[in-house]
This record gives structure tokens, C-alpha cells and sequence, in this order.
């Protein structure tokens, strides 16, 4: 068969009209494939030629690759390739503009992971905090209403085992604090009418994030309950002089690492929880260095100041004090580095303070270099 390029989504008109539609490259029930790429771009290759089908299946297009299995998967495509009953399904989000490139021996597939179409959307949304299954190390506080004797603070051992009264050793695997309750309850009514069980988590033993970066006490920070943020922060000695933006990494479904990065004005604004989200189980938390401005040259103060969103050239030039006496107001150059490229801009400091020219909003790591006027 020629190479073949097509939009999936124009072409699922017709297989849904059809119920299903076999591409028959040839008969490859017996061979296996490897699976190869990345999220975006996924290649179906084996060393014959395969047999496919496409569906319509939800959301989603499903291609059905018939083979016996599969010899080998690039880690991150776990999330889109899985293997079924007579060979491997594929599912693509129809809203990606999933696009294929048939070739003699397997079949490419592109898809976007523009916002809306990615797998992960949703992945540091902050609506709930996390319920994790109890592991060893995490301690509970066990009360049984109106029976004080069996009121415990319990640790779960290393074989996910607690010891409770009447009851001895009671197995948590697999279970969250909200379903080990239920469990106890039932457990107990043979020995307590219509027992009533409330378990408090005082400390996760078995679940951190590691904060880094400009922090007073970089590492590990065992989570004691649900944490935001700037929990994760404070138990890391809070932020200090050199704080900046602060980078959230986290592992989505199929295991890749994506990251989200929130400005310490954002953390720090109190009234949202938008930006201070829940933090998971072996997430990096990564407090990054501020960001800076630097004015030199003939102002009262020179020296480096934070950058914020709202940076101008006037407002960094009062930070530094403002101009000297013998400041060349007429020309102040910009020193600006993007894409490592170097570009110098020329200000006329006197028209923008006299409202004949627009303010120059300022970059991260831009140099304001005020340079004397000459007499002569």
C-alpha cells in the first residue's frame, strides 16, 4: 500500500457509518510489535506487515492492532497503548487532530498535546486533597466512641499490620483512612453494639516530597497529613532572601514527569487556592532563585533587585534610589539577553518621565546601565 497521510477525525465519518473498517496490510496475527515514541507521536512497527482496524470508541479513536503481542513499548506510552484480547489497542483523543502515515511494516501516529487534549489535564488540580492506601509507618489515632479502653495510637508495621485491642493484629493493605474505619467498625460489632470508629492520620510514615532550592532546610519532608505548598515550604524552613518561582514536578499516569511552575506572588496572594495546590507523594517541589534586575552607573543605589511581572525601567531605575546629578537622562542603555542573543536598547529616560513616551516593561536579567553626561 502507498504512504498515506490522513486526518483520523475526517476518516471516523465513515468508520462509524461502517461499524468498524479493517486496513489489511496483511494477516499479522502472529508477529509482534514494538512500540516506539512519545507522547504526540506514537510508531506501531513490526517486522511484517500488520493487520488494523480503527474505531470510534468514547472519546477517543481506537486502532486495534492484531498481533500476538508486544516485544518491546518506549517508557510514557503506557497511558495510549495497551495490550487487548488478539493484539494492542491504541487510543487517541479525537479533540488531538489525530493524523496517521501508513508505511510497509506499521503505522504513525500524531496526535496534539495542546491544552485540552493532553492525558494528564487535571494533573495539579487542587480541588481535594489526596486519600492514599496506608503504608507502613504511618501513624493513626484510633478512637471508638463510649469505649475508652480501646482508644489507641497505633503504628502500621513494615507487613502493613496494626495490633488493636480484642481484634490483635488487623491487615490496612490496600487501604485508605476513610475504609480502615468502615473495616473496624465491622469488626468490632461483635464485641461493641453498633460501634462508632473515627481515626485521625498523624503522620504519613510512608509518603514525602522533596523540597529544594532557596529554602532554609532543603530535602526530604515526611507528609503529616495534607499538605499545600507552602505547608511543604514552612516544613522546609520557609522560603529566605533568595526565593523566587516555585516549580511543582509530578509524575502523571503513565509515568512521566510534568511540571508546573507558580510565581511566589501567586503562593503568596492567600486568597486562592488556585496556585497553592495540594502537593502528592513524591513530588519536587523546587523553590527557584529570584529572578533579578541590575542597575549600575550613575543612580544613588546601584546594585540587583527582584524582578516581578509588573517590572518597568522607571520603577527599577526608584528601587535604586533614582538618577545621580551627572546621570545622562537622554540615553540609558538596556542590556537584554534572549535566546542568547544580546540586544542593547536605547531609553530616553526624560520623555517617559515626562509622559512623551511609554515606560519599558523589563525582563528577567536585564542591565540598566546609566552612563554620565558629557561636557565636552
Amino acid at each position: 500500500m502507498p504512504t498515506k497521510r490522513a486526518t483520523l477525525a475526517a476518516v471516523l465519518v465513515v468508520l462509524v457509518s461502517l461499524g468498524s473498517s479493517l486496513f489489511s496490510l496483511a494477516q499479522g496475527a502472529d508477529v509482534k510489535v514494538s512500540l516506539e515514541g512519545k507522547p504526540g507521536e506514537l510508531r506501531c512497527m513490526a517486522p511484517s506487515p500488520l493487520s488494523i482496524r480503527s474505531e470510534k470508541a468514547g472519546t477517543s479513536l481506537r486502532i486495534v492492532v492484531s498481533c500476538a503481542g508486544i516485544t518491546k513499548a518506549t517508557p510514557g506510552l503506557e497511558a495510549y497503548a495497551k495490550p487487548v484480547q488478539g493484539g494492542v489497542a491504541i487510543e487517541i483523543p479525537l479533540g488531538s487532530n489525530p493524523t496517521y502515515v501508513w508505511q510497509a511494516n506499521g503505522v504513525t501516529i500524531r496526535w496534539s498535546l495542546s491544552s485540552g487534549s493532553v492525558k494528564d489535564e487535571g494533573l495539579f488540580a487542587s480541588d481535594s486533597p489526596p486519600a492514599y492506601p496506608l503504608g507502613p509507618g504511618d501513624k493513626l489515632q484510633v478512637t471508638v466512641y463510649n469505649v475508652e479502653d480501646m482508644n489507641q495510637t497505633v503504628t502500621v508495621d513494615p507487613n502493613s499490620i496494626i495490633t488493636f485491642p480484642v481484634l490483635d493484629k488487623v491487615s490496612v493493605k490496600g487501604l485508605t483512612v476513610n475504609q480502615l474505619q468502615q473495616h473496624l467498625e465491622e469488626l468490632l460489632t461483635q464485641f461493641v453494639k453498633n460501634p462508632q470508629v473515627n481515626i485521625q492520620l498523624l503522620e504519613y510514615g510512608s509518603r514525602y516530597v522533596n523540597v529544594l532550592g532557596e529554602v532554609g532546610n532543603p530535602g526530604r519532608i515526611p507528609l503529616k497529613g495534607a499538605y499545600r505548598v507552602l505547608d511543604a515550604i514552612s516544613q522546609a524552613g520557609g522560603f529566605n532572601e533568595k526565593s523566587g518561582d516555585v516549580e511543582i514536578e509530578r509524575r502523571d499516569e503513565s509515568g512521566l514527569l510534568q511540571s508546573k511552575v507558580f510565581t511566589r506572588e501567586e503562593l503568596l496572594a492567600g486568597s486562592s487556592e488556585k496556585y497553592n495546590i495540594f502537593v502528592k507523594d513524591q513530588d519536587v517541589v523546587n523553590v527557584r532563585t529570584v529572578k533579578s534586575v541590575y542597575v549600575t552607573g550613575e543612580v544613588k543605589n546601584p546594585g540587583s533587585f527582584p524582578y516581578h511581572k509588573d517590572m518597568t525601567f522607571l520603577r527599577a531605575i526608584t528601587l535604586a534610589g533614582g538618577f545621580g546629578q551627572w546621570a545622562n537622562k537622554g540615553r540609558v542603555d538596556v542590556l537584554r539577553e534572549e535566546n542568547g542573543s544580546h540586544t542593547i536598547l536605547h531609553v530616553d529616560a526624560d520623555k517617559i518621565e515626562k509622559g512623551k513616551a511609554e515606560d519599558l516593561p523589563l525582563l528577567p536579567n536585564d542591565q540598566i546601565v546609566v552612563r554620565e553626561r558629557k561636557f565636552f
